[in-house]
């Protein structure tokens, strides 16, 4: 069942340049959806359509590139299977199963029919929902790590642990700016209180989250590792 439902997650979020910590609230979601036996729900992916949008103005070229250095896709490939009218999303969920299953993106794009869905294609590949999970924690921890704030070793090993993107993020600049440990800092925020409210609490300017979320957007309320309210925030660009 997980496995289904994790198999769909990616379409076009990462061709797009969306926040990996939306990616990982949608992964998140699909799985709770799972566990409480509603397969044939899916979650409404929050950002999802305005990823798509962003795609549609994206060139092949751009495209390309994008999956190329994501996830290590011949460009050529990429543009044949743009001229050739394949949907964008196809693409996307190509080639992440491509370098997750460690077949070729033509042959895996190939599998995608009118009569074949990618959920049927993942198991077909042997593709299980751990490394969906695993490929997803590494580029968000390559990400996370390009801010400055923390190594990608320790973002990748949080993540592994079930924090979420953003809040790895968040946390690791909270620490850098009030000299903590982010074990520490990730460990102050609860079920009651937001980030900016843990900002405060170590004398850090509320302000200084601003680049990781929305103006006067400081999610929250809920556990480390389940999705605030209101939905996952997209992260920085």
């Amino acid at each position: 069942m997980r496995k289904k439902m994790l198999a769909g997650i990616v379409a076009g979020v990462l061709m797009a340049g969306a926040g990996f910590g939306m990616l990982s609230g949608q992964a998140q979601a699909a799985e709770a959806a799972a566990q409480n036996g509603r397969p044939d729900k899916p979650p409404v992916m929050r950002g999802h359509q305005g990823g798509e949008r962003h795609m549609k103005r994206m060139n092949p070229d751009e495209a390309a590139k994008r999956l190329n250095k994501t996830f290590g896709v011949s460009e050529a490939e990429v543009k044949a299977a743009f001229k050739e009218k394949r949907d964008f999303r196809d693409i996307g969920q190509a080639a992440m199963l491509a370098k997750v299953s460690g077949k070729s993106f033509s042959d895996v794009l190939a599998m995608k029919t009118k009569d074949k869905r990618w959920p049927e294609i993942s198991k077909e590949l042997g593709v299980k929902p751990e490394q969906i999970r695993a490929q997803m924690n590494e580029l968000s921890a390559e990400r996370i790590a390009q801010r400055g704030n923390i190594d990608k070793e320790q973002a990748l090993s949080l993540l592994n642990k079930g924090y979420r993107a953003m809040d790895v993020s968040v946390a690791a600049k909270l620490a850098k700016l009030s000299n903590k440990d982010i074990q520490t800092v990730l460990d102050m925020k609860k079920i009651n209180n937001r980030w900016g409210d843990v900002a405060e609490q170590l004398g850090v300017d509320r302000s200084a989250l601003r680049p990781n979320m929305g103006k006067g957007q400081f999610p929250g309320h809920g556990p480390q590792g389940g999705p605030p309210d209101g939905g996952e925030m997209p992260e920085e660009k």
